[in-house]
C-alpha cells in the first residue's frame, strides 16, 4: 500500500494558508469514528461532499456510502470518514465553501456529488494540489485533476423515453418532467429525450415541468398543468412516476404511461396496479457512491485507473418489478450492490472495452 506522508505534508501547507480566507462550517455532517483505533491510526480518511440532499435518491445514496464506509473502516480498509451535504437547492456557492471547510480537515480522498460541472473547477484543483485524491461522481465535471466515475445519462434518457414511446403507440400527447435543472446529468438527459422525441413528431409535448426527479415535486407540478392539458398518454421523467400517477388520480384522470421511481413504494404500486403499458422505472444508481469509495481506495494505494469509468443504470423492466419490490423499503431506491470486487471488474470492463458488469439484483433490503 502507498504511504501517505508526502501528501499529508502537502495537505498541511494548504490547510493553512486557507485557514485566514475560509470560516465555514458544514452542515449536514456525518462521520465515522477513528475512536483512537490503532490499527485505522496510519489509514486514509474519505470525505464525502454532496451538493443536493432534497430528494430520496441522493438520501439513499449518502446510506449506502455510509454503510460500505463503516463497514470499509471497520476492515481496517479507511480510518474514519466523513459526510457533508450543501444546504438549499444545488447551490455550487454553497458547495465550494463546504469543500473549502473540508480541506481544512486534510483528508486523503475526496468524493464529489458535484451541484455543477464547472464551478467547482477552482476548489477542485485546491485539492489535487494539496494532494488529495478527487473522485468526483453522479456527474462530469470541467476538472482534469480529478477521476469521474458517472452512470450514462444518455442511457437513462434513452431508457426512460423510448419504452413510453413504443407504449403509446409513437402518437399521442407526452408531459415532460425535467429533473435537477442545471446539472450537467439533467442538462445531457433532457437533450436525449429532445432528440427522442424530434424523431417521433406525432408525439406533441403538451408541457414541460420541473420533476426534480422527485416524486413529490413532480406530482405537485404535473397536477399544476393538468387542468389546461385535456388528454396525456404518457409523462416522461427522469424517476418521479409515483407522485405523477398521484397526480393523475387526484385529477380524477386514468395514469398514462409514466417513468416510475426505483424505490420501493413506487415499485410496489407497479406491481399491485399491474400496469403495462409502457411504463418504465429506471434512474442512476445510488450505489455510485460506494463504487466512488473503492475508486478512492484504489488510487491511494497506487492501482491504475482510467480517469472516466461509466458505471450502469438501474433499469428495473416489468419482469423485475417483483424482485426489486421486495427488498426495497418504501423510501430505499435500487442500487447495484458494488463490492470492492465488483467494482474492480468493472474497471478492467472500461479498460477492456468489454460488456459492462451487471449485479445482481440484491437478495435483502439494505
Amino acid at each position: 500500500m502507498r504511504t501517505h506522508s508526502s501528501s499529508r505534508r502537502r495537505r498541511t501547507a494548504v490547510a493553512a494558508a486557507l485557514v485566514a480566507a475560509v470560516a465555514v462550517t458544514a452542515t449536514g455532517c456525518g462521520s465515522g469514528t477513528s475512536g483512537g483505533n490503532a490499527k485505522n491510526g496510519d489509514k486514509p480518511f474519505i470525505a464525502l461532499s454532496n451538493g443536493f440532499i432534497g430528494n430520496g435518491w441522493r438520501q439513499t445514496m449518502i446510506a449506502k456510502f455510509e454503510a460500505a464506509a463503516t463497514k470499509a473502516q471497520n476492515d481496517g480498509l479507511i480510518g474514519k470518514f466523513k459526510v457533508v451535504n450543501a444546504p438549499g437547492e444545488n447551490s455550487a456557492t454553497e458547495q465550494v465553501a463546504q469543500i473549502k471547510s473540508l480541506l481544512l480537515q486534510k483528508p486523503d480522498a475526496l468524493l464529489i456529488d458535484p451541484a455543477s460541472p464547472t464551478a467547482l473547477k477552482p476548489v477542485i484543483q485546491q485539492a489535487c494540489d494539496a494532494g488529495i485524491k478527487v473522485v468526483v461522481f453522479d456527474s462530469a465535471i470541467d476538472a482534469p485533476c480529478a477521476h469521474v466515475l458517472l452512470n450514462s445519462f444518455k442511457d437513462w434518457a434513452t431508457a426512460a423515453a423510448e419504452p413510453l414511446v413504443q407504449g403509446i403507440g409513437g402518437k399521442g400527447t407526452v408531459i415532460v418532467s425535467r429533473g435537477v435543472v442545471g446539472s450537467q446529468p439533467e442538462e445531457e438527459m433532457y437533450q436525449t429525450t429532445q432528440e427522442i422525441l424530434a424523431k417521433n413528431p406525432e408525439v406533441k409535448v403538451a408541457a414541460t415541468v420541473n420533476g426534480m426527479c422527485d416524486g413529490a415535486k413532480a406530482q405537485q407540478a404535473v397536477l399544476g398543468v393538468l387542468s389546461s392539458v385535456p388528454k396525456v398518454d404518457g409523462v416522461i421523467g427522469c424517476g418521479d412516476g409515483y407522485g405523477v400517477a398521484q397526480a393523475f388520480t387526484t385529477a380524477g384522470k386514468p395514469i398514462p404511461a409514466v417513468t416510475f421511481e426505483t424505490n420501493g413504494r413506487a415499485l410496489k404500486y407497479w406491481q399491485d396496479s399491474k400496469l403495462d403499458n409502457g411504463s418504465v422505472a429506471v434512474m442512476s444508481d445510488p450505489g455510485q457512491s460506494v463504487a466512488a469509495l473503492w475508486e478512492a481506495i484504489d488510487l491511494l494505494d497506487g492501482k491504475d485507473i482510467p480517469k472516466e469509468l461509466t458505471f450502469p443504470i438501474v433499469l428495473v423492466e416489468q419482469k423485475d418489478v417483483a424482485a426489486w419490490a421486495g427488498v426495497l423499503k418504501p423510501d430505499e431506491y435500487a442500487a447495484w450492490p458494488w463490492t470492492q470486487e465488483l467494482f474492480r471488474q468493472q474497471v478492467e470492463a472500461v479498460k477492456s472495452g468489454g460488456a459492462p458488469v451487471q449485479p445482481p439484483i440484491p437478495t435483502a433490503a439494505g
